[in-house]
């Protein structure tokens, strides 16, 4: 994945898409889980951007890593980020109604 701001957004929105899922799935529990693992994605999108910003580009790979290992359990989701090109639209065949 690109280290740029894109990048931070849509990884960080993947996130709190799930989060909401998971946690309409497990409601009324599960919310202090969802805060907890919300504000965790929040503060690390915002260091990330703040370092892609200043330029510190090893700072932002590594925010960017733990990121990406935040979502790594909806890896399989058709919505990843990893699903995208650079380009960042998602290859045909994992947007519903293309064809391959």
């Amino acid at each position: 994945m690109p280290v740029d701001q894109q990048t931070g957004v849509r990884l960080y929105q993947f996130i709190v898409d799930q989060l909401e899922d998971r946690r309409r799935e497990h409601y009324p529990a599960g919310r202090e889980a969802y805060e907890a693992d919300w504000t965790a994605a929040h503060d690390l999108e915002k260091d990330f951007a703040e370092a892609v910003h200043a330029g510190d580009l090893a700072t932002a790979e590594q925010l960017l890593q733990q990121l990406t290992a935040m979502a790594a359990p909806w890896q399989d989701h058709p919505h990843h980020p990893d699903n995208y090109t650079d380009g960042g639209r998602q290859p045909a065949g994992t947007v519903r109604g293309s064809r391959p």
